[in-house]
């Protein structure tokens, strides 16, 4: 009855909340629009508490293009140039103003050896966007168009876009910032692209050159090659400022950090960004989430509230940069998703020890590229890089900082060399990571062999279960023994009743005697659990599941999705996935295969209770990705055949125990004679005694005389008293 009463409680609380998500709540509170996200500008970036904090959109309207980004106007001939071919200056020695261009490096075409190609921006001379050419990796939802790993956001901010305190300084009485206005393009070609800006007085000059390298690799190796050559997902960022005045020159730069890193399959992700940086010597790593930055941005909000103050965009960075930034030299420092990564690295070859004492980067903190107000995971965060205290001393001085920047997807062959060395990056784990590294390596080398990945994750599926089947066995020996011998505990259980310590006793000294282990079936569990972390891991961070195909799953990295239902449903959401359905079926049958009859309420209510978990699993796969359930059905299925198997070859192997009688059979002999005074018949299933329980009459009637001569001696020592 209360099992009755609990499922139609289910499907009535399934139907209420399909109806009422589906029907009522549309129509009764319709959903408000998405409410506009916080956006921080580029607004005078640097450490410059003197400038404005409105930034570009400031600059004076009439001498602006609103076509141009705000910037100030600038006449262009038809190739979208100034006419005159020489950079216009704004009056009282204002800064020079450049035409607003767009420049590619790099190539979609893998045939020019590219595996990047790379967007840049006149503006603040930063990186725009950047693509990946290999083939595999399109968009999700578009097939027909290679995939942006950075730069899919809306707002304004650019990767590697820089300011430079003095320069910023001089920008600000023109409501200018380095990072926004355009600079000057000095030379690009297919792998590499120059910018230069002069500050207003001419005291200093800044270059910044971005560079790709050149697979230099036939056509038909380029496949190979996009799998272990990281030089290629890598652009070399190149910053020299130089001195141009007599006097000596101080100032410090900022660098943004990855901008709009791609966060793909927003319904069912099992990671949003993050912030991960790893450090040079002893300080610990850092893995940083949207979530965490959300509260830093609501610590220094409330507070500043409750001093009656609004803080500003630049002054909310100054406060994380002051209070929660990270002041070690970083080996690298980046933002990553479930399948890509975007990480900056210093190429400084100095000596460890001096890296240490004389930093190039003196702290980095995070920061909000743009929040998203309905769920703070999807938010989009990064990071920014404050350099120590730079001087030039004399005309001509320069210094150089040059800086790796990797943009690829995450495979160990990519971000194990230097100068990343990204272990943790691979999101592994750090007690199985060994394991599932091999397990990494083995898919592919079915995937290798010309095996699609659905049918690499079925072999690997078989070649760990196959490795297991001893353990396997010596379970399922187990565990077909302990069946055998339910009915002998049955009977203990009825002998000792409450007494559970005679029981307990009885029943190990049962197990003894026929070579049972009681954590026999545990030890195959326990050996098992790493692998499946391990798997689970390999086949959560495999990139090239991502968009493959099987059957009629069209991405093995994300639940199959058969089909949209009319309304999504809290937790599942609106996706149909039939893979999670057919795992929790097979569990269910597994458990049916596995699990003895339960002798007592206590062990009805344990597997009503694993039944119950059994079909919680189905509601924590449900956005698991499709491979990951594909695995699991394979080993379920491999596992059932096992079991039938096995199940033949136990009988052999289990304890040769006569047959036992049942607990109402012992009642009635334990009854007496019936009413017509005949004796009660004896269990027409009653045989011989074989040896084993003429061993066990014999130890029950040993323990009946030692319990008699306990007796007796206890009634000596009374009648002595008296």
């Amino acid at each position: 009855m209360d099992n009755r009463r609990f499922v139609t409680f289910l499907v009535c609380f399934f139907a209420f909340t399909f109806l009422y998500n589906g029907l009522i709540a549309p129509r009764l509170f319709p959903r408000p629009k998405k409410p506009p996200a916080i956006v921080e500008n580029n607004e005078a970036a640097a450490p410059a508490a003197e400038a404005p904090a409105d930034g570009p959109e400031n600059t004076d309207p009439e001498n602006t293009d609103p076509a141009n980004d705000g910037q100030p106007a600038v006449a262009e001939g038809p190739s979208g140039e100034d006419p005159s071919g020489e950079p216009s200056v704004v009056a009282d020695n204002g800064p020079a103003v450049f035409p607003h261009r767009q420049v590619f490096i790099g190539s979609l075409d893998p045939k020019n050896g590219f595996f990047l190609e790379v967007q840049l921006n006149t503006a603040g001379a930063a990186i725009e966007s950047v693509q990946l050419s290999d083939p595999r990796f399109k968009e999700l939802t578009n097939e027909e168009k290679q995939l942006t790993v950075v730069g899919t956001n809306s707002t304004d901010d650019r990767t590697f876009s820089t300011a430079v305190t003095t320069i910023d300084q001089q920008l600000a009485k023109h409501k200018l910032n380095l990072e926004t206005i355009d600079w000057e393009v000095v030379a690009s070609d297919d792998s590499s692209a120059t910018f230069a800006f002069e500050a207003p007085d001419h005291s200093l000059r800044v270059e910044k050159t971005f560079r790709l390298q050149v697979a230099d690799v036939p056509p038909e190796q380029m496949q190979k090659a996009f799998l272990t050559n990281a030089a290629g997902f890598t652009i070399e960022a190149e910053l020299k400022v130089t001195n141009l005045s007599s006097e000596p020159q101080s100032f410090e730069y900022e660098l943004q950090g990855p901008v709009g890193v791609v966060l793909e399959n927003v319904e069912h992700t099992r990671k949003y960004r993050d912030i991960k940086i790893e450090f040079v010597g002893e300080e610990d790593d850092v893995v940083f989430g949207a979530k965490a930055l959300g509260k830093l941005y609501e610590k220094h909000i409330g507070a500043a509230r409750d001093a009656g103050q609004n803080l500003s965009g630049n002054q909310i960075r100054g406060k994380l940069k002051t209070s929660d930034s990270w002041t070690g030299v970083f080996r690298y420092a980046g933002v990553d998703v479930q399948f890509f990564a975007a990480l900056v690295a210093p190429l400084d070859d100095r000596p460890e020890a001096e890296r240490l004492v004389n930093k190039w980067i003196d702290r980095t903190y995070p920061v909000m590229v743009q929040e998203d107000r309905l769920d703070i995971n999807q938010s989009d965060i990064s990071f920014r890089m404050a350099s120590s205290p730079q001087t030039l001393p004399a005309t001509g001085d320069s210094i150089v900082h040059r800086f790796a920047f990797f943009v690829g997807p995450k495979r160990s062959e990519l971000l194990d060399p230097k100068p990343m060395e990204a272990d943790q990056v691979l999101d592994y784990g750090s007690w199985f990571g060994f394991i599932a590294r091999g397990m990494h390596r083995l898919l592919s080398t079915f995937y290798g062999l010309g095996m699609p990945y659905a049918l690499a994750i079925i072999c690997l599926t078989v070649l760990v279960r196959g490795c297991m089947f001893p353990l396997s066995r010596k379970q399922a020996i187990s565990a077909a023994k302990m069946k055998d011998l339910q009915p002998k505990i049955n009977e203990l259980k009825l002998k000792y009743g409450e007494d559970k310590e005679k029981m307990a006793k009885a029943q190990m000294e049962l197990w003894r005697k026929h070579n049972i282990n009681p954590l026999g079936g545990c030890f195959p569990l326990l050996f098992q659990f790493p692998i499946f972390i391990a798997l689970y891991t390999c086949l959560n961070t495999a990139v090239d599941l991502r968009l493959a195909h099987f059957l009629w799953i069209e991405n093995l990295a994300a639940p199959d999705a058969l089909f949209r239902m009319p309304a999504a449903l809290p937790i599942l959401g609106q996706d149909f996935n039939l893979l999670p359905c057919i795992t929790v079926v097979l569990f269910f049958v597994q458990q049916k295969m596995f699990m003895p009859p339960p002798a007592d309420e206590q062990q009805a209510a344990q597997q009503k209770m694993m039944n119950f978990m059994t079909l919680f699993f189905g509601f924590m796969f449900w956005h698991m990705p499709a491979g990951l359930c594909l695995y699991f059905i394979a080993s379920s299925m491999w596992g059932i055949a096992e079991r039938m198997l096995l199940g033949k070859t136990s009988k052999s192997t289990a304890p040769d125990t006569e047959p036992s009688v049942t607990v109402k059979e012992i009642e009635a002999a334990d009854s007496g004679p019936k009413k017509n005074g005949a004796q009660a018949k004896t269990p027409a299933k009653e045989k011989k005694e074989g040896f084993f329980q003429k061993l066990m009459a014999a130890a029950e009637e040993a323990q009946k005389q030692a319990e008699k001569t306990k007796d007796k001696q206890s009634k000596g020592k009374k009648k002595k008293g008296r």
